[in-house]
C-alpha cells in the first residue's frame, strides 16, 4: 500500500538569473516569465558604453588560458550530460533527453590546469540553428579549483529559456575573460568546446504535449456529495508536478464535470478499482484522443488524516501498454496539499508504462530499475524552484519513498512513452477512416479480476477499439458449448492493478459461435455469456 508523504527534497539551492512565474490559471503549464525576478551573480552585466554581451552577433571573447572545459550538462528534471570529461556524448548514448522547448539550465564543468590562481572567468554559451541565433547566455564567477557536481559555486549556472531550446539547435562553450588570449578560428583550445571553435548538436529531441483531464469524483456514499479541492491553488500544484517531473514542453490540464458515485472508497481499498473502471468508461465514452490520460480525483473523507491513518491506498492505476489507450485512466487522492499532487504524477506514471520503483515495500517492482532503493542516479533539477536534488537523498516518484523526484531511468522511459504517442497519433490521423483503419478495429468484453482470482463481467457491454491491444499478460480464453466441448481458444489480455491484487481482464468478442461459457486459464472461476 502507498503511504503519502510530502515532498521533503532535500535539494542544493543555487542562485541563478532567471526565475519561474507560478502556473497559470489557464489549463496550459509551461515554465518562463521572470515574475517575482531578482538579480544574482548570474545576471548579464553590461558595463556602461559597451553593446549587449548577450548579442548573439558578438564577436568572440578572448579566452583564458590554463583552464579547460570538461562538461556540459542540461537540467531540465534530470542530469543529461552532452560533454563528460572533455568528450562530446551523443544523444544515443546519453541515460536521458535533452528536450525541445523545454526551460532548464546548462551547467559548465570547468579544470584549472597547474599553478592556476583564484581568478574571475565568464563563460559564455552560444545556442545557434541555421536560421537563428539567440542570445548568449553569459555567466561570471571567480573560480578556485576544479568544478564538483555537487558545489554550485564551482560551475557554471546558466538559465536557458524554452524557446532557444528547438530540436536541431547546436552549442559552443567558451571560457572568457578580458585579458585573455585571442585564439584564430579552428585554432584548438581547452577553454572552449568544442575545442576548435565550432558548434556542436546539442540532440534536443521534441517530446509532446501532456494532456490530463482530472474527472472531480463527487461522493455520495456517505450522502455528503463531497468532492476534491480543484481551486486555484491546488489545481496549480497539479501542473506544477506534473511539469517538473515529466520531460515535456508543456502540460494541459483540463477539468471534468463531477461524476457522482454511490458506492464506499476507504483507505484499505475497498471501491478504487471500480472506480477506476469507471473512469475507464467515462474516457471510453467521451471518446478523447488517444493522447489524453483521465484521472479521477477522489475524497471519500473530510481530510487525508481522516482517511489514510498509518498507511493506506491513496491512488490505483492499470501498467498500461503504449498501445492500449483505453487504459489511459487512474485515479488517486483529492485532498488539498502536496500529497495529492505526488500521487496523481505517481499513478499518470503508471498509465505510462511505468512499474514501481524499488523503495519502501513496494510490490510490483520494475526489475531494470537500476539504482538501489529508487535512488535518482543523476542530479535532479527543479525548473521552477531552481534547486539541484540530491541523486542519493531524492527518490523516484514510482516508489513508496519520500523525497520523491525523477530518476534519468524513469524521465527517459516516459520520453520514449510521451513520443511514441505522440507518433502513433500522427498515423492513425493520417489513417483515419480509411479501409484499413476499418479492418484494425477490434471488439472486446472486459471481466474485473479480484483479489482471489475471481472473474465477473464488467457489465453486459461490449468495447469497440481502433486496434487489438498489447502489452499485460497473455492468457488462453477458451469458449465453451452448452454441454461444456471447447469451440473456440482466444488469447486474452491481463492488466494488472499497480497498488491492489487483481485487475482488467480484455476478452476478445467471439460472435460467430453459440458459445455458452468462458473458460480462462489459470483461474478457477468461469465466465457465463
Amino acid at each position: 500500500m502507498r503511504a503519502s508523504t510530502g515532498l521533503g527534497l532535500i535539494a542544493i539551492v543555487s542562485v541563478f538569473a532567471c526565475t519561474t512565474s507560478g502556473v497559470s490559471e489557464t489549463t496550459t503549464t509551461t515554465p518562463g516569465g521572470a515574475a517575482g525576478e531578482t538579480e544574482s551573480s548570474t545576471d548579464p552585466t553590461t558595463p556602461e558604453g559597451s553593446a549587449d554581451p548577450t548579442d548573439p552577433e558578438k564577436a568572440p571573447s578572448p579566452l583564458v588560458s590554463n583552464i579547460a572545459v570538461t562538461g556540459v550538462a542540461v537540467f531540465q528534471g534530470v542530469q543529461v550530460d552532452v560533454v563528460k570529461g572533455g568528450a562530446y556524448v551523443s544523444a544515443t548514448k546519453r541515460k536521458a533527453p535533452v528536450v525541445a522547448r523545454r526551460p532548464g539550465m546548462i551547467r559548465v564543468y570547468v579544470e584549472p590546469g597547474a599553478g592556476w590562481e583564484t581568478r574571475e572567468v565568464t563563460a559564455e554559451v552560444r545556442l545557434v540553428t541555421d536560421d537563428e541565433k539567440f542570445p548568449i547566455l553569459r555567466e561570471t564567477k571567480k573560480i578556485r579549483g576544479a568544478s564538483k557536481d555537487e558545489d554550485p559555486k564551482s560551475t557554471f549556472n546558466l538559465e536557458v529559456p524554452a524557446e532557444s531550446l528547438p530540436p536541431g539547435v547546436t552549442f559552443q562553450v567558451v571560457l572568457t575573460a578580458p585579458d585573455g588570449e585571442q585564439v584564430k578560428d579552428r585554432e584548438k583550445s581547452q577553454a572552449r568546446f568544442p575545442r576548435d571553435g565550432s558548434f556542436e548538436d546539442l540532440g534536443a529531441e521534441l517530446s509532446g504535449k501532456l494532456k490530463v483531464v482530472i474527472v472531480p469524483v463527487r461522493y455520495d456514499a456517505d450522502g455528503s456529495g463531497r468532492t476534491p479541492d480543484l481551486g486555484p491553488t491546488q489545481l496549480e500544484r497539479y501542473k506544477k508536478t506534473l511539469m517538473q517531473r515529466y520531460p515535456t514542453s508543456e502540460v494541459e490540464v483540463t477539468t471534468h464535470a463531477p461524476y457522482p458515485w454511490t458506492t464506499t472508497i476507504a483507505g484499505n481499498g475497498t471501491g478504487f478499482s471500480s472506480v477506476l473502471r469507471a473512469m475507464h468508461q467515462l474516457r471510453q465514452k467521451d471518446k478523447v484522443a488517444n493522447d489524453v490520460y483521465y484521472y479521477g480525483l477522489l475524497a471519500p473523507t473530510t481530510s487525508m488524516s481522516a482517511f489514510c491513518q498509518g498507511g493506506c491506498v491513496a491512488g490505483l492505476s492499470t501498467v498500461a501498454d503504449e498501445n492500449t489507450p483505453v487504459l489511459r485512466a487512474s485515479v488517486g487522492i483529492g485532498f488539498v496539499g502536496q500529497d495529492a499532487a505526488n500521487t496523481m504524477a505517481h499513478e499518470i506514471g503508471h498509465a505510462h508504462g511505468r512499474e514501481h520503483a524499488p523503495c519502501g515495500g513496494a510490490s510490483g517492482v520494475d526489475p531494470g530499475y537500476p539504482y538501489p532503493q529508487a535512488q535518482l542516479g543523476v542530479w535532479g533539477y527543479d525548473i521552477f524552484e531552481k534547486t539541484l536534488i540530491s541523486p542519493t537523498k531524492g527518490r523516484d516518484m514510482m516508489g513508496y519513498c519520500p523525497n520523491e523526484w525523477v530518476s534519468d531511468y524513469t524521465y527517459n522511459a516516459l520520453f520514449e512513452r510521451i513520443t511514441a504517442i505522440r507518433t502513433e497519433k500522427k498515423v492513425l490521423s493520417a489513417q483515419s477512416g480509411s479501409s484499413a483503419s476499418l479492418e484494425r478495429a477490434s471488439r472486446y468484453r472486459i471481466a474485473s479480476v479480484g483479489a482471489a482470482g475471481e472473474l465477473t463481467w464488467d457489465g453486459a457491454s461490449e468495447i469497440d477499439l481502433d486496434d487489438d491491444i498489447t502489452g499485460g499478460s497473455v492468457v488462453s480464453a477458451r469458449f465453451l458449448s452448452a454441454s461444456g466441448a471447447e469451440m473456440a481458444t482466444r488469447s486474452a489480455r491481463f492488466y494488472r492493478f499497480d497498488h491492489l491484487p487483481g485487475g482488467f481482464l480484455f476478452v476478445p468478442q467471439e460472435t460467430s459461435l453459440q458459445w455458452k461459457s468462458l473458460r480462462v486459464d489459470g483461474y478457477p472461476e468461469q465466465l457465463t455469456r
